[in-house]
């Protein structure tokens, strides 16, 4: 424990870092130096006199958080990457320490914080969202209605960007016109949204487009989404088979193959280790690529080492399309003549007579859950669909997602979260051109804590060791930090980013925000150990103010 590392005398303290921290945070952080400059002749290290103070040798009961974390900062702080930290003590309800915490960086997911409690202030916790089976006629619609197993008007599927909403959840709303004896519809078959085009927000990366985590954000989801299947080898250097799970409505060609790696290995060429010659060469002899084209088409090509099937996540590219065929499908499968589903927005709607009658519903969990879900699992389809809610729900209107994100802004600046300098382009933090500030992150925290109506947004994140993205992340599911870290992860390729709240030994809550931006993928894999969770634990031990 740092507790009783720093009750030792400077030249120990800093001999123990050198042996601990250093050799944990040299590979791991890039760090310069720990302690000062080791005496090849002696071994002897040399404290710099900038190290050596009251405060240095003060006992941790004496030393104030502040002065504390900022020591040990030094020693911890990485080379190459950039960081902007901001600590508050949750009993006190006083900053305690920051650190280039007005610089705005790429947040990533821990911008689910913002759409977590911007959501909970314009929708409510009880919000859900609602997919309808629904019809226009001059009575509700009965068995009555229904001759020789037609019947004559047009049947309305309105869709409502239920995030999880699923394929057997709209087949049991098909099912309803079944169970009123309909063997033949002879009106349309209209499935109906809001209008809305912006599949993806600006900024988010190409590579990401047909990846089920980056998915299109539309008023048609259906399981995600996403569809899934495995890619198998029949022999090496031979064209392997793809199988889709549930036969969904998309095309996949293939010319994809497996290749023995005894004969990829032979592909490497030798090169210093480390060297950039060998990075260069360290790459894997093939790679699977994935092309996307209109009306849901796919193409897999390439190749893989070694013969373990894989898994296949695909994301859908023209969701309402998907939904469509879908519909199109589990009509079929009910037994009832249909003609082809189009697709209709809200306000071109145009009912010749009678009134709107529901003839069967799905209603999503409410929004405490979704929530819950969505910080748990750092969810991204959640998080843009109800982004996407909250901006429909604020101008009461259809809204894409820059409006929605400057409405966002305007409901957190309400609760006293200043986000003039930041720019937000989605809810789950994927796009690239968000940029916040470790500070702004923290209000948001501390605005959470202060209201209790929004406090539980506090109880659902991730428990280090427990649950969600902590549960099996490296260093954070073993002591000391095991139970004693709640907070929302965000990565992405040069971010590691951690904010919440962790329990100290001194009694003391903290809310923390760590943002690393800048961190190569080069430097990740060298990582003994994570910056946040090197910092974290030299937290565990924060004396009082």
């Amino acid at each position: 424990m740092y507790l009783t590392l720093l009750t030792a005398s400077p030249r120990s303290l800093c001999k123990h870092l050198t042996g601990l921290v250093y050799a944990l945070a040299r590979p791991v952080l890039g760090v310069s130096l720990i302690c000062g400059v080791i005496n090849q002749a002696s071994a002897e290290i040399v404290i710099p006199p900038s190290l050596v103070s009251s405060s240095t040798t003060q006992a941790p009961s004496e030393l104030a958080a502040t002065q504390y974390l900022d020591d040990m900062l030094q020693l911890l702080k990485p080379a190459y990457s950039q960081l902007g930290i901001s600590v508050w003590d949750m009993t006190t309800q006083q900053a305690v320490f920051s650190y280039n915490n007005q610089s705005l960086m790429q947040p990533a997911s821990i911008q689910k914080l913002l759409t977590a409690l911007a959501a909970t202030k314009q929708l409510g916790q009880g919000f859900y969202y609602q997919t309808q089976l629904s019809t226009y006629s001059e009575h509700p619609i009965d068995k009555q209605q229904v001759v020789n197993g037609v019947f004559q008007g047009d049947i309305y599927i309105e869709f409502s960007g239920d995030p999880t909403l699923e394929y057997q959840d709209l087949q049991q709303l098909l099912a309803s016109l079944s169970n009123l004896g309909i063997t033949k519809l002879s009106g349309e078959i209209i499935l109906v949204s809001e209008q809305d085009n912006q599949l993806q927000a600006p900024g988010w990366v190409w590579d990401d487009l047909g990846i089920c985590y980056a998915a299109p954000i539309s008023p048609f989801i259906i399981d995600k989404n996403c569809v899934y299947g495995r890619l198998s080898t029949t022999g090496y250097d031979k064209t392997a088979t793809i199988k889709m799970i549930s036969n969904r409505p998309i095309e996949i060609t293939n010319e994809a193959y497996f290749i023995n790696p005894v004969v990829a290995q032979s592909q490497y060429k030798l090169a210093p280790t480390g060297s950039v010659y060998a990075q260069a060469n360290s790459q894997p002899a093939c790679q699977l690529t994935l092309s996307r084209f209109d009306n849901n088409r796919y193409h897999l090509s390439g190749c893989h080492v070694g013969a373990k099937s894989l898994p296949l996540a695909i994301a859908i590219t023209e969701p309402a399309l998907y939904a469509k065929n879908i519909v199109d499908k589990q009509l079929t499968a009910l037994g009832i003549q249909h003609k082809a589903p189009m697709v209709l927005s809200r306000s071109q709607i145009t009912p010749t007579a009678g009134q709107h009658y529901v003839i069967a519903s799905h209603h999503s969990e409410t929004l405490t859950d979704l929530l819950s879900t969505m910080l748990l699992k750092s969810d991204n389809l959640i998080a843009d669909s109800l982004l996407k809610k909250v901006g429909e729900a604020y101008y009461q209107a259809p809204s894409d997602f820059a409006r929605s994100s400057q409405a966002m802004k305007a409901i957190l600046y309400s609760l006293g979260i200043d986000l003039a300098d930041a720019n937000l382009a989605d809810g789950s933090g994927l796009s690239r051109y968000n940029l916040l500030s470790a500070q702004q992150v923290l209000n948001v925290l501390t605005t959470v804590y202060q209201n209790p109506e929004y406090h539980f947004l506090l109880d659902t994140l991730p428990e280090s060791g427990v649950s969600g993205t902590l549960r099996y992340k490296r260093y954070f599911n073993k002591s000391p930090l095991k139970n004693h870290v709640f907070a929302k992860t965000g990565s992405m390729l040069g971010v590691a980013n951690l904010a919440g709240k962790i329990k100290a030994s001194n009694g003391h809550d903290y809310l923390f925000v760590l943002i690393e931006n800048g961190l190569s993928p080069q430097i990740k894999k060298q990582q003994k150990a994570p910056f946040s969770a090197v910092f974290l634990q030299t937290m565990m031990d924060v004396p009082r103010n």
